[in-house]
């Protein structure tokens, strides 16, 4: 089944674990795109976190 933006909630922060299973990605590699800044999220102590919404943008472009 493929990832549609609309099963994303715009106001929810996913955790890296999250948006890994969303892509099919690893964590390693979600942490990656934050760190190089194609992602946009937050760093709450040693935990990154990113919101829907940001990750809607990142699969939409």
């Amino acid at each position: 089944m493929a990832l549609s933006p609309n099963d994303i909630k715009p106001d929810k922060f996913y955790t890296v674990e999250e948006v890994g299973k969303l892509l099919s990605l690893s964590g390693q590699t979600v942490r990656n795109i934050l760190r190089k800044g194609k992602l946009s999220g937050k760093k709450i102590g040693r935990r990154w976190h990113v919101k829907g919404l940001s990750l809607i943008r990142y699969i939409e472009s």
